[in-house]
């Protein structure tokens, strides 16, 4: 039998995620240890703040790593999706149309992983890593915070227009652009497709 030594464990992983997310490799994830378990209790505890932080901007938590809001034309969302590997979080915003059959969320939109350091070319620019204490717990959720205001709010304001959602350079996939042409086009029948309802917990 081989075991891994502690430089083996890292490879495949930085293989997948590149250099942007080095930082995160610096110990081993052990599931059903002690440790993850506190782990991930405590990540559950940084997004228990975080949802009340963002209610004030109209985002309710509809499901343990999504919030989601209500737009005159699209679901705008925050997915907080938490790394198995670490304790470390990444940002993705998204939209969905309200009557799209897609069966998954969808990640449409910007993701932090995806906003590199300009001080450190190769790094991601935003690190929302956490400890277990609740001073980090706070430090992290005001983090994702400001990422969300000046990055989220940003990007969901300049799609807030069926101009902007039916365009060629729109993030809806050509399905959910007929889907909301339908919609522009008879607003009174817009009814929530049961496939949001499973995949953003909305009603």
């Amino acid at each position: 039998m081989r075991f891994l030594n502690f430089t083996d464990w890292r490879a495949p992983f930085k293989s997948a995620l590149g250099r942007m997310n080095e930082h995160l490799m610096s110990r081993p994830a052990f599931p059903s240890s002690p440790e993850k378990r506190q782990e991930s209790r405590d990540a559950h505890k940084v997004l228990r703040l975080l949802a009340g932080m963002l209610k004030p901007f109209g985002f309710q938590c509809t499901k343990p790593t999504f919030f989601t809001r209500t737009g005159p034309y699209v679901i705008e969302f925050v997915h907080v999706h938490k790394y198995t590997f670490a304790a470390s979080f990444r940002i993705h915003f998204g939209l969905r149309v309200r009557s799209d059959e897609f069966p998954a969320a969808g990640l449409n939109g910007p993701c932090t992983d995806g906003i590199p350091d300009r001080e450190s070319p190769g790094l991601r620019l935003q690190n929302f890593d956490f400890t277990a204490d609740e001073v980090s717990w706070k430090r992290c959720a005001d983090l994702m915070l400001q990422c969300i205001t000046n990055e989220g709010l940003s990007w969901f304001a300049s799609m807030d227009n069926p101009t902007a959602l039916l365009s060629s350079g729109s993030p809806l996939t050509q399905h959910a652009q007929l889907a909301l042409q339908r919609e522009v086009e008879s607003p009174n029948c817009v009814q929530i497709s049961a496939a949001t309802q499973r995949a953003l917990n909305v009603a």
